[in-house]
């Protein structure tokens, strides 16, 4: 603000976790709904107050279904409500590098006002009853949930709020 530099966000929350049993299977489920719960808690929002989550989105069965099954724990009845669109089907999987150019996907649709679809998404997966992202008509928010997950069960999750200038 002193240097008169734009600001579209500001992080206002995050959360991690890492969960995995004794034989060193991930809980990736486990590990996302912790790191929601953390973020979520950290800043201080309600649960309604979430205008879309930016998933991890690998689109594999075990990762999406997972993913959908952390959002719908901590998301209870919403889960079906909250907008969730997956980056990742546009520029691939960029490894640790992913988390970083999903957040300004992020970012920009808090900018713009209105999200984008999930690229090539034409069935829903009963495994994964989320409000996935179809239109370009979706409203942003104002704020917004970025996941990552590791196949190990390492979870990251922020909370981003566009900047309201103060």
């Amino acid at each position: 603000q002193a240097r008169g530099a734009r600001i579209y966000g500001e992080i206002v929350g995050f959360g991690s976790s890492s969960v995995a049993d004794r034989d060193h299977l991930a809980h990736r489920d486990v590990a996302l709904a912790n790191a929601m719960r953390a973020a979520i808690s950290d800043a201080g929002v309600k649960l309604e107050e979430i205008g879309h989550i930016q998933a991890h989105g690998l689109s594999t069965h075990s990762c999406d279904a997972e993913e959908a099954a952390a959002i719908e724990s901590v998301f209870g009845p919403l889960a079906k409500k909250v907008p969730v669109t997956a980056a990742k089907s546009y520029f691939g999987n960029l490894g640790a590098g992913s988390g970083a150019v999903e957040l300004i996907a992020g970012v920009l649709a808090l900018e713009h006002g209105t999200l984008f679809p999930i690229l090539n998404y034409r069935t829903p997966d009963p495994k994964c009853p989320v409000a996935a992202v179809t239109s370009r008509e979706t409203p942003a928010g104002n704020c917004f949930l970025n996941l990552s997950v590791t196949p190990q069960g390492q979870a990251a999750c922020i909370l981003v709020r566009k900047f309201d200038g103060r």
